[in-house]
């Protein structure tokens, strides 16, 4: 437990830093971390024998099109990923389990690309990059509420086949958390009191549905980390599951919703 506290004040210091800072510092940390991200999921998922090179270069296309270009090329590049998903299939030749090959890799591709690529994407909605942090340091107070209160008070498992160890009542303990945490931030970001509301139930809810989603893979394949690369947390998988879905989630209400 200590060394997971001081990795999350490491990691929630870097956030700040990089957030604020924006620029290609800012589209490099998240670019590495995307990539060690699909590298894992692959590793993960390695019994299916997925094609790690067109994810990573799928990733890799999709971020700078977020970046460099527009939500538009984003999502072109997103379709581009999976195309040349099915083209290396294709070079690979009509061998027995060559759909599931792709079909895995293009998870991951997508999977990975479109949560990373969001957290991109939120960074110009305000000059200073607050409503970016909100979205991750909500993300991460839910996450971390929802361990303790769950330890505390946890009686009612949330998805026993999945997470044994979650329950309703982390479920709850995090959501307040996370809600109470936007707002508190919502104060000095340009969002109005109902964006800042709508932002904090969105993430409540979609990221703890990335939690158990990266659980139902590693149920599947039977591994219980994506790899060890962040001391006390496992792999950047591990930490960054509930992220992937916040941050699309983030962005899609952010945009659609709220109009920014």
């Amino acid at each position: 437990m200590t060394t997971r506290i001081i990795t999350g004040l490491v990691l929630g210091a870097l956030a700040i830093v990089v957030a604020a800072h924006g620029g290609l510092v800012l589209f490099f940390v998240v670019l590495t971390l995307a990539l060690l991200a699909v590298t894992e999921f692959y590793r993960l998922t390695r019994v299916y024998r997925p094609l790690p090179l067109a994810g990573l270069l799928g990733v890799a296309l999709m971020l700078a099109s977020a970046w460099f270009f527009s939500p538009t090329a984003f999502v072109g590049a997103t379709a581009a990923g999976v195309l040349f998903t099915a083209l290396l299939g294709l070079a690979v030749g009509p061998k027995r389990g060559v759909t599931v090959r792709m079909a895995v890799t293009a998870l991951g591709m997508v999977y990975v690309g479109l949560g990373f690529g969001a957290l991109l994407l939120l960074r110009p909605m305000d000059e200073n990059g607050l409503i970016l942090l909100t979205v991750i340091f909500g993300t991460w107070a839910g996450d971390t509420m929802a361990y303790f209160t769950g330890k505390a008070f946890g009686s009612t498992p949330m998805a026993p086949a999945l997470s044994p160890k979650k329950t309703w009542e982390g479920f709850a303990g995090g959501a307040v958390s996370t809600v109470l945490l936007v707002l508190l931030i919502g104060l000095y970001s340009p969002l109005p009191l109902s964006g800042s509301l709508l932002l904090g139930a969105v993430i409540a809810v979609a990221g703890p549905l990335g939690d158990l989603f990266e659980s139902l893979v590693k149920r599947d394949v039977q591994i219980k980390d994506s790899g060890r690369g962040v001391p006390g947390h496992g792999g950047v998988l591990d930490r960054f599951d509930a992220l992937i879905f916040a941050a699309v989630a983030a962005y899609f209400a952010l945009t659609l919703v709220v109009g920014l």
